[in-house]
């Protein structure tokens, strides 16, 4: 490099004296029973992995040095729960016989401790269709916040905006103030017809200070069960069902189909839409690429546990006698079904959505993916 003729030097790389590999810390205590001639069998196991110096690539930094980004250890992490798995067969009689099988798990990753130079929170909550996340220590993953939805302004006093008593609030002068949004850096007056937000501190603007806890993306439970069924060694009926419980999705699904914000299609649900003063109903008035009737809010949030009856089995074995007449070893035939029924509370086509990527601030989102289709399958197996 050369200034003014001059000779200089510019440094290529930053040197990191302070750069350590991650390591990894595991812990667990678990215990493993069978009883009854093992008829019962029991296996439980809790355990923690601590995850020190966490390595992240290409953290943004200030360029002031000359650099835009660094790779640095940027806290600890654990990643810690329980998982029980529980086998017994409590029938057998004859030539029936019952078993049934039981696993349940959590799984919780939680941030212990943190840099103060990488990012604790995302999301702008006065644009529409965001969620506010935090990274909060001894927090799990996956916690996500917005407004609380409370309907739609049916008419213009409906806009007044109310202290904690249920006072209407007044300017100086004794003319009452109406709601607005993020006063004074937007400042939009809510119309009829408009979004109705929980107003949480009542000071009659709805902005950051009014987002509460909407939920959280990773199940309090996962886990399945099965129930199998034999007789005489010949019929034999195979089940399993699994579940999930305790965790929100986000239903961007009929964020997008409602919002009436510019020309995609939309759910029929938009004909309920308010239209004229004094409507009572849960959707806001169309606006064109204006408004705020579709801010992240509980309104998209949506219980995702559910139980599915996910495959059945019924398998007949052909016994000895056919079996050397045909000079067979073995021959079966059954018919699997899968996918039978998914009983939820979930309004969209699946609640079984996942968390994809590595970004740590990623909610469970549902847009539509195609859900389990329903299988048959009938098949023979022989071996000779």
């Amino acid at each position: 490099m050369e200034l003014y003729g001059e000779s200089g030097i510019v440094p290529s790389s930053m040197q990191l004296n302070n750069l350590r590999w991650e390591t990894v810390v595991g812990t667990n205590f678990g215990v493993s029973l069978a009883m009854f001639r093992n008829r019962f069998f029991i296996d439980a196991e809790i355990y923690r992995n601590r995850t020190k110096d966490l390595l992240f690539n290409g953290l943004e930094i200030p360029s002031i040095n000359g650099f835009n980004s660094v790779n640095m250890n940027v806290g600890t992490m654990d990643n810690q729960g329980f998982e029980i798995t529980l086998q017994t067969q409590p029938y057998k009689s004859g030539k029936w016989k019952v078993d049934f099988t039981f696993n349940v798990a959590k799984n919780q990753n939680i941030i212990r401790k943190i840099s103060e130079f990488y990012p604790v929170e995302k999301g702008n909550v006065t644009t529409n269709g965001t969620f506010k996340t935090y990274m909060q220590i001894n927090n799990p993953f996956g916690s996500f916040y917005g407004y609380n939805f409370l309907g739609v302004y049916k008419d213009k006093e409906a806009t007044l905006a109310k202290d904690e008593k249920g006072q209407l609030i007044t300017r100086p002068n004794g003319d009452p103030v109406y709601m607005t949004f993020s006063y004074p850096s937007i400042g939009y007056t809510f119309q009829p017809g408009d979004a109705m937000y929980e107003d949480v501190n009542h000071d009659g603007t709805i902005d950051y200070r009014d987002i509460v806890y909407l939920g959280n993306s990773n199940p309090q439970l996962t886990g399945g069960f099965g129930i199998n069924v034999s007789f005489a060694d010949a019929w034999r009926l195979s089940t399993f069902f699994n579940f999930r419980t305790g965790y929100q999705v986000v239903n961007g699904t009929e964020m997008n189909t409602t919002n009436m914000y510019d020309y995609d299609n939309q759910s029929t649900a938009v004909m309920r839409r308010w239209r004229n003063e004094g409507d009572v109903t849960n959707i806001p008035r169309a606006l064109y690429k204006a408004g705020y009737n579709w801010l992240g809010s509980s309104r998209y949030v949506e219980n995702g546990s559910f139980l599915r009856f996910r495959t059945a089995t019924l398998r007949y074995v052909f016994q000895k006698p056919l079996l050397q007449r045909i000079k067979a070893k073995a021959l079966s035939a059954y018919l699997t079904v899968e996918n039978i029924l998914t009983l939820t509370k979930y309004k969209g086509q699946d609640p079984e959505v996942s968390v994809r990527g590595s970004d740590p601030f990623r909610v469970a989102t549902d847009n539509s993916m195609t859900p389990p289709v329903k299988m048959f399958t009938l098949g023979l197996t022989a071996s000779f």
